[in-house]
Parts: structure tokens; C-alpha cells; sequence
């Protein structure tokens, strides 16, 4: 199993502030809006642009077709990258201030949902699989054991791994495991 700490660290090294772009060029219209391009150290296209409100947006372009938004400021005022796959897939991550991940939200191309939060220490994920078709899975995974209860359509339940982290998920889950028996 991989570490969840190098996962954690390999999306939070992925982010690319605008002070990061290296070759910067910059353009601006007659109304003071400025355009700008350069390269990330990956060696990746990237446009600079700002949103409505003026936050700083950097558009990533990977050789692969993907395109990564990097937001200095989300809703929160807080770092954010939406990933955009050519498979018509979507990754949304959700940093803290000093962008270490918090959460992560994959949107697959069947429609299938899987939502991903970050223990601060990057130690442990719990992830939340919501599927068009099959119910809801709900799993957490630390560094030695891991535990997965999947809450079917019919409203049954199947789990299975460490009693310690099934716990946990009923715990953390309780809006939707409330009175299940999990067996």
C-alpha cells in the first residue's frame, strides 16, 4: 500500500502559485486586464488570468490534454485546483492556507462521485464513494489497516477491515449509517 503521506505530498506539489512560473511574459488591454504566459517547472503551458473578482487564476496545460486551474483564492479564500482529464473526468482539491490538502473530490465520467478528506498529519483518508448505480461506499485508510463499509440501495450493509476504523466511519458517518446495522 502507498504511504497516504507521499499521495498527500504528490498533490500538494502539483499546485502552482503564480509567483512559481517561470519565463512570465505579461500583455494588458486598453482596460488595465492582463493576460499572461509562461511555464511551470514542470515544464508545463500555463495562461494567467483573473476571475471576476480579481483573484489570481493560473491554467495549466499538460501534454496529455489534461488542463489544471490553480485558484490563489477560492469561495473561502483559501487555495484550490480543479483538474480537468480528457476522459471527461474531474479532480477539485481543497487546500488550507498553507496549501497543505485537505480534501479531494473526484467526479468520474460515469457520473460516480468519490470524495476524499485529508487527516492533517496525512496519515489517514476516509473517502466517501456516492454511485449511480450501487449504493454508497465508505472507506478509511491509515498507513497500516484500512476498513470499508458499503451502504447498498436496498439500505442493507456489508464492511469488512479493522473494527477500529469501521467504528470511525459509523462515526463519521452517522447522518447516513444512523441505526444500521453494520455487519
Amino acid at each position: 500500500m502507498v504511504m497516504n503521506t507521499e499521495i498527500k505530498n504528490t498533490i500538494e506539489t502539483k499546485f502552482v502559485r503564480e509567483t512559481a512560473i517561470i519565463n512570465k511574459s505579461v500583455i494588458k488591454d486598453d482596460e488595465g486586464q492582463e493576460l499572461g504566459f509562461g511555464y511551470s517547472v514542470r515544464g508545463n503551458k500555463i495562461v494567467l488570468t483573473q476571475d471576476s473578482k480579481g483573484i489570481a487564476v493560473s491554467i495549466e496545460y499538460l501534454a496529455d490534454g489534461t488542463k489544471i486551474y490553480h485558484m490563489e483564492e477560492d469561495s473561502k479564500g483559501l487555495p484550490a485546483m480543479h483538474e480537468f482529464k480528457p476522459d471527461g473526468s474531474e479532480f477539485i482539491y481543497l487546500f488550507d492556507a498553507n496549501v497543505k490538502l485537505e480534501k479531494m473530490v473526484n467526479i468520474k465520467e460515469n457520473g460516480d462521485k468519490v470524495t476524499f478528506w485529508f487527516s492533517p498529519d496525512g496519515k489517514q483518508i476516509i473517502s466517501q464513494e456516492q454511485r449511480q448505480k450501487g449504493g454508497i461506499v465508505f472507506k478509511a485508510i491509515s498507513d497500516l489497516e484500512e476498513a470499508t463499509i458499503w451502504l447498498k440501495n436496498d439500505g442493507d450493509t456489508i464492511s469488512s477491515g479493522a473494527d477500529a476504523l469501521i467504528e470511525h466511519l459509523q462515526s463519521v458517518f452517522a447522518k447516513y449509517l444512523d441505526g444500521m446495522k453494520v455487519a
